[in-house]
């Protein structure tokens, strides 16, 4: 998704991430290099964050939204550059809705 908008949670419709900061990773999923409030991060240590991930979920209804990574610095020109996050998401887990409705 390339338009402006706000990428909802598909199990409550909590707003979780801004299309602003998504950016493409050459992963596969959604990527994006910041989160709204609406996202919980699993408390880690560093290592494992740099290396496998945290997990991501849901703040309203604990849904699994995805993983943390700790390398978006390697993403030179994104959002995640500046950040150093990459929020590694399951597109099935979020619902887009544009700015201009």
């Amino acid at each position: 998704e390339k338009r402006e908008g706000i990428f909802h949670c598909a199990g409550c419709d909590t707003p979780l991430f801004d299309s602003a900061m998504k950016f493409r990773s050459g992963t596969g999923w959604p990527s994006f290099a910041d989160s709204l409030e609406g996202v919980e991060v699993e408390q880690v240590n560093l290592v494992q964050l740099t290396m496998g991930g945290a997990e991501l979920r849901c703040k309203t209804c604990g849904g699994h939204l995805g993983d943390l990574f700790n390398d978006g610095y390697i993403f030179v020109g994104t959002p995640a550059a500046t950040t150093g996050k990459r929020y590694c998401i399951d597109g099935a887990a979020l619902i887009f809705k544009p700015a201009d409705g």
